[in-house]
């Protein structure tokens, strides 16, 4: 009787072991013949990770891994891998990049990420997280920060922060000051001042509440938050699953109420400003004036201005880091622009304005090649939402529901074949003529078509303030010019630099 339940006991023991290794056998290669019943080239992936054990390991971005599957596959104008079993597609040629993200946009209008609302209530009236009608929606609120009156309106408040920023640097360039932290302060100022009327001065109060859960939000990278954030792109189910927040519950609990506090505080004390809160609260005076009620409610106005604070750190924070690094490694260019600005007659911060900037071709141009090299998101993918088919060089690729569509930005613009020597600082690539003979759609650092970034206009205002106001009284140059520039594998989405970027300011404006 013993021995029967032993081998009982036994032969259930070995049913739900091979039952377990069935499953997972088929798990592991149910998906495997996908790209070749597609017809498809791709890139052999791993029986676990699929293509990406080293972004799921934090080991590198994901720049840098869809930069060597761009690679593998040569000369494919598209092909497919797989991000753990799923199977993912990339379109290489630009061409295709211009049918995915803009000519067959009503089939691709979804962002390939997967957040729940209920756990990271901050992030709910993002627009990078709708689709459809109520993507539109959200997008048409931001419209008007993209205005010429409403940016020239901006200037001074970044103008007072600009010369906040350069006294601070008077106090400790000597010393050699961390990029990153100053660009971090100067963004979350100007974005707090633009899109809420807060003055914050992170410079004179580095401790300060606000300055220390915008660090919290941004800056100090949490391996908990960069998870979140992997599982919302690679494992949806894992996410509602674990219930991971992609912001910390207390910074998004301090930031709801600091903006409901201050949108009552307008309403109530009829306080007006010049940010994009007014802008919301002058749209509901509108429509209430019409008779048609409030069209945001104080939820709503907190999303949405979050949203511009959030996407507007996330657009600026890294690349002005990059680009005051780029510019103190490259001499020659930094000379070039100062004489750019004395020809504009902008010697002091007073003297900037934004039909200035605007005449500072070059600056631009200098912008633009630190976009190439570090592009804020390195990678946009959609989601198929109606069956369709790319055509491409007398080729038809049919792609069905739900198959995701990756645009691999970092590794275009490293690409030999659009850029000579791809990892030189060279700006003459963004000339008038050298643009026109260059397809647009191998440079994307705010993406393009209906959902590029809506605020690329401001993002790349705050920039060139910034490096005008420092440059008014600055020379730059690297403290440790040897070293070599890294990206931050912890960082998966946003490209950030690793470690500290020490930049060593000199007074130009005293004898020494």
């Amino acid at each position: 009787m013993i021995e029967n339940d032993i081998l009982l006991t036994f032969a259930n023991s070995l049913f739900v072991i091979l039952s377990t290794c069935f499953i997972l056998t088929m798990y592991l290669s149910w998906n495997d013949n996908y790209w070749l019943k597609k017809k498809i080239p791709f890139v052999e992936p791993s029986k676990i990770f699929g293509n990406i054990k080293d972004v799921i390991l934090m080991k590198r971005t994901i720049g840098e891994v869809y930069q060597q599957i761009y690679r593998k596959l040569g000369d494919k104008p598209l092909g497919g891998f797989f991000k753990l079993r799923q199977p993912i597609l990339m379109v290489k040629h630009p061409e295709l990049i211009k049918i995915v993200l803009k000519d067959k946009f009503d089939c691709f209008q979804a962002n390939d990420i997967h957040v729940r609302r209920d756990t990271n209530p901050i992030l709910k009236m993002n627009p990078l997280l709708a689709s459809g009608a109520t993507w539109k929606t959200m997008k048409s609120t931001f419209t008007p920060i993209e205005d010429y009156k409403t940016l020239e309106g901006m200037v001074d408040s970044m103008k007072t922060i600009s010369g906040q920023m350069n006294e601070f640097i008077k106090d400790y360039g000597i010393l050699s000051v961390e990029c990153k932290n100053l660009a971090g302060k100067y963004i979350s100022d100007v974005i707090a001042s633009c899109a809420l009327g807060m003055e914050t001065n992170s410079f004179k109060e580095p401790n300060s509440e606000f300055r220390k859960m915008s660090d919290r939000l941004f800056l100090k990278t949490n391996v908990k938050s960069n998870i979140a954030l992997l599982l919302a792109l690679y494992a949806p189910d894992l996410a509602n699953w674990f219930r991971y927040r992609i912001v910390p519950s207390e910074v998004s609990k301090y930031f709801i109420g600091l903006l409901s506090d201050i949108c009552k505080y307008r309403v109530k004390e009829n306080v007006t400003g010049n940010d994009f809160l007014q802008l919301l609260i002058n749209v509901n005076k509108e429509s209430e004036a019409d008779g048609e009620g409030t069209v945001y409610n104080y939820d709503k106005i907190t999303g949405l201005c979050m949203t511009v604070f959030i996407d507007g750190y996330m657009m600026t924070m890294n690349p002005l880091s990059y680009l005051l690094h780029d510019i103190a490694l490259n001499e020659d260019v930094q000379e070039k622009i100062v004489e750019e600005m004395k020809s504009l007659e902008i010697n002091t911060i007073n003297d900037i304005d934004l039909n200035k900037i605007q005449k500072m071709t070059y600056l631009d141009m200098v912008l633009s090649e630190s976009l190439r090299l570090h592009p804020p998101v390195q990678a946009v993918t959609r989601i198929c939402t109606k069956k369709t088919t790319l055509t491409f060089d007398q080729h038809e690729y049919n792609v069905g529901v739900g198959t995701p569509i990756t645009v691999p930005i970092y590794a275009l613009h490293m690409d030999p074949k659009y850029y000579e020597n791809p990892t030189e600082f060279i700006p003459e690539r963004f000339t008038a003529e050298a643009k026109a003979q260059r397809n647009e759609f191998v440079y994307l650092p705010y993406g393009k078509g209906p959902r590029a970034c809506p605020g690329a206009k401001f993002a790349d205002l705050i920039l060139k303030v910034a490096v005008i106001s420092i440059l008014t009284k600055f020379k730059m140059r690297l403290r440790d010019p040897l070293r070599t520039l890294k990206q931050d594998p912890r960082s998966s989405l946003i490209n950030s630099a690793k470690g500290e970027l020490m930049i060593h300011f000199v007074d130009t404006t005293t004898d020494h």
